[in-house]
């Protein structure tokens, strides 16, 4: 049994959570959660103390799990690991049938690789651990549901996989999950099935929406799947040459897009070329384009349509050197509203072949840093960019680029890590920012402030960071040119 210490001084009991919480000087119009956040990234050192007395109350006078999960949480945003696992060690005591040890036991079905083993463990799962909660509280049970109908996809049973894909209940997250599957079956080449999710996930969010909620968030994530269900059912029309349905289709995906998508607008455009509206096609693109959104597909088609609507190549060249220019200008523009100069955390840490490197050692370059994991799906969709612009700056001795493999997840994160990039032929220096066993956090991403990956930063021959950024540009292209353009800006 884990042991969970309370400190001396906080061992008197109040009356109950509520009473502590109403003491503690909130305004009466915010919410627990918001006052806790507010505390917890306040930089008064005094604030956070405070929130840890009320968090220390709170679990010492409350018996739901809710509230010891809400401690957890925000504890964790203390930086104070050991308390946050402790509380996960008495949580499972004194809940075992309740969320920490049903979220623990779920990964189950997500490891079973085999269909039919994972439907078993799914429904040993749900027999354990039965859904009493409205499907807001309940979303791992939509995720395990979808979990089993992606692995009947994938074993080419599709009449179990639509028996699953119905499992899912939330209208939130319904037609994401619903998305996601006809995506990964229309690449099969199972337009059929594919578009039948897609109906259903225009359906379901067309009825969100009309709703009206005051839940924007909710409305977000259900207006994306809209976007993205649209646009899978146009390609899938375009492929069966039905362009005006696919026109139809990517219209609506277009539509109801909040902001440009250089997809939907590549899509768009290949649709009008294929009606025969050549000049609408090149102007789409040519927007796109001027919009900061580059990718080799899209120069292709620009450049074919060019010839098409003026009749020649000629010329070409000089339009592509000035939108080449406008789009270098813009980078530059937006990159000089974000520059900052702060001082860089200071670490050593050994790379995973075990030698040591310091950022201290490297005063007078210009160093990247991208935090990174071998778990986190957008850090590797950002590789081949960084790949890219390392390889720009491969000649140049006082550009350094360093990529932190922090957050494991695994006892052999750093062998992971080096097999990744060797498998990837990625030329990165890995840094492991491995787990301190004394405080049970990643010291170096703690330092640096970084609440996701990945996160990237440039810093100058001083030592001072000059840019911060999560993610990487628009496309390909553009992460070089904003990677290239922070580190020339560093330099000056």
């Amino acid at each position: 049994m884990t042991k969970f210490l309370l400190p001396a001084f906080l061992l008197v009991a109040t009356a109950g959570a509520n009473h502590a919480y109403a003491q503690s000087g909130k305004p009466a119009a915010d919410t627990t959660e918001r006052y806790y956040a507010r505390l917890a990234r306040s930089s008064d050192e005094a604030d956070k103390s405070k929130l840890e007395a009320q968090l220390y109350a709170l679990i010492q006078s409350s018996k739901d799990e809710r509230d010891w999960l809400t401690a957890r949480r925000f504890f964790y945003m203390l930086n104070k690991q050991k308390v946050s696992d402790s509380i996960t060690g008495r949580l499972k005591t004194m809940f075992p049938l309740g969320e920490v040890v049903r979220e623990e036991e779920v990964t189950v079905v997500y490891n079973e690789k085999d269909a039919l083993k994972k439907e078993a463990a799914y429904k040993k799962w749900v027999a354990k651990f039965p859904p009493t909660k409205p499907w807001k509280d309940s979303y791992s049970y939509d995720y395990a549901a979808h979990a089993v109908a992606n692995a009947f996809m994938e074993a080419g049973d599709l009449k179990k996989m639509m028996v699953y894909a119905d499992k899912i209940q939330s209208p939130v997250w319904k037609p994401e999950g619903l998305t996601g599957l006809s995506q990964r079956l229309a690449a099969k080449g199972n337009t059929k099935e594919a578009a039948v999710l897609c109906h259903k996930a225009r359906a379901l969010a067309l009825s969100h929406l009309s709703a009206k909620s005051s839940d924007q968030g909710a409305n977000g994530f259900v207006k994306a799947a809209y976007v993205t269900s649209s646009s899978i059912l146009a390609e899938i029309s375009y492929k069966e040459k039905k362009y005006d349905q696919a026109l139809k289709y990517i219209t609506e995906a277009r539509d109801s897009s909040d902001r440009m998508r250089p997809n939907i607008n590549f899509a768009y455009a290949n649709i009008l070329a294929a009606l025969g509206r050549n000049s609408e096609a090149f102007n789409v693109l040519d927007e796109t384009v001027q919009a900061g959104f580059v990718s080799a597909p899209i120069k292709k088609s620009l450049q074919e349509l060019y010839v098409k609507v003026k009749g020649s190549s000629a010329g070409y060249d000089e339009y592509m050197a000035a939108l080449n220019k406008k789009i270098a200008e813009k980078v530059r523009a937006d990159l000089a509203k974000q520059i900052i100069n702060t001082p860089a955390p200071t670490f050593t840490l050994s790379d995973v072949n075990g030698k040591s490197v310091s950022l201290a050692d490297l005063k007078g370059k210009i160093v990247v840093l991208d935090f990174w994991a071998t778990w986190c799906g957008p850090c590797k969709r950002s590789f081949p960019a960084m790949k890219t612009a390392m390889e720009k700056f491969k000649d140049d001795k006082d550009v350094r680029f360093l990529f932190i493999h922090t957050w494991e997840k695994e006892e052999d994160a750093t062998e992971k890590a080096k097999q990744y990039v060797v498998e990837n032929n990625y030329p990165f220096e890995v840094l492991m920012d491995l787990k301190d066993a004394g405080t049970g956090t990643n010291k170096v991403v703690t330092d640096y402030k970084v609440s996701a990956i990945p996160t990237k930063f440039v810093i100058d021959r001083n030592g001072n960071i000059r840019f911060k950024f999560t993610g990487a540009g628009s496309t390909d292209d553009i992460a070089v040119e904003e990677v290239s353009a922070m580190i020339e800006m560093a330099r000056k």
